[in-house]
């Protein structure tokens, strides 16, 4: 692969001939790369020395596919990919020279998986390397520069997508999101990454377009979202977070209130309701209370506890206020809900 800078160093500075290079060449303009599908490799060849720092060959067991523009289109308003879609995917092994430099960004979000290798990405002149078992997300319209380490080169699995609901799957929009994916530990990545390929790869039918599209949700979905996923980092606010529904749920009998919770976290009322919110879309009072209608409901379902017993094992002694909470939360009350068939 040529970025297009490189490409026309190629043509301005040593004086090989514009056939040479651009013949069977085709521009790319989601990646900013001349793809040599039938690369002249006696060219390149004599040429590699020279410009070792500035070519980037066609990688070897590459995968690569963009969508045309009127499928993008089309599925953009479609009712069952409008929310996220893929427009661009592909895998490039042993990456050596893959160098992108979006000034103005790209239309789409950017997922890369590192799985081999190092790379970097610079975004407002931050660099920020990227290891092995490394997953970024850059947001769209961000400008940014990524490559290759030449001394060790990257395996990347790289997807762009946008829709509707894009915005909400990245965590900053002006930054890029870092997580730790080691893929010994998620295999099930890579076959997701070959399902989404594969249907895509296999023609132009809204079937398969659909299933690459949900294959992704369940990707991101597995990367971002899986519940005490043990392979994310964890910074210091989910910290707070996972801590104080453990001690939640070690106190679910009791009243707990905003200030012990806060002395439990060593944080003020102000930090943690900010946090909370940030996390889990709840005050803590208010997860804290559905976590017990959860346990409440489990009760209703599996024991013959009576609604007065249940109420007590969550912290009420009055039934009829513990009624009226969980037909807030729930929208039935607890006799109701009961007798609702479930399964």
């Amino acid at each position: 692969m040529i970025h297009k800078d490189k490409f026309n160093y190629l043509i301005a500075n040593l004086n090989i001939p514009y056939k040479t290079l651009s013949r069977n060449a085709h521009y790319n303009s989601h990646d900013g790369l001349y793809s040599e599908l039938h690369v002249d490799v006696f060219y390149f060849y004599n040429y590699n020395k020279l410009m070792k720092p500035y070519i980037a060959y066609t990688f070897k067991n590459q995968k690569l596919f963009v969508l045309p523009e009127e499928i993008i289109d089309y599925i953009s308003t479609h009712p069952l990919t409008k929310n996220l879609f893929v427009t661009d995917i592909g895998f490039f092994p042993y990456a050596q020279y893959h160098y992108i430099d979006r000034k103005e960004g790209c239309k789409q979000n950017i997922l890369i998986y590192c799985t081999k290798g190092e790379g970097y990405v610079i975004i407002d002149q931050k660099k920020t390397r990227i290891r092995s078992n490394t997953m970024l997300i850059i947001p769209k319209n961000t400008p940014h520069i990524y490559g290759s380490n030449d001394e060790n080169p990257w395996d990347i699995y790289w997807i762009h997508f946008s829709g509707e609901s894009d915005d909400h799957l990245i965590q900053n929009n002006s930054t890029i999101t870092l997580i730790d994916v080691p893929l010994l530990t998620m295999p099930f990545l890579k076959v997701l990454f070959d399902d989404m390929f594969d249907a895509l790869s296999t023609g132009p039918d809204i079937s398969n377009i659909i299933y690459a599209c949900y294959s992704l949700s369940y990707f991101l979905a597995k990367v971002l979202f899986m519940p005490n996923n043990k392979y994310e980092a964890r910074d210091k606010k989910t910290k707070y977070v996972e801590n104080s529904i453990d001690f939640m749920k070690n106190n679910i009998d009791k009243r707990l209130t905003l200030n012990d919770l806060t002395i439990y976290n060593n944080l003020s009322k102000t930090q943690l309701i900010d946090i909370f919110k940030e996390k889990t879309g709840y005050s803590p009072i208010d997860y804290f209370l559905r976590l017990k209608i959860q346990k409440a409901c489990f009760n209703l379902d599996f024991t013959e506890m009576t609604i007065s017993e249940i109420a007590e094992k969550i912290g009420y002694s009055d039934q009829y206020y513990f009624s009226r909470l969980f037909k807030k939360i729930m929208g039935m009350a607890p006799s109701d809900y009961r007798r609702v068939k479930k399964g």
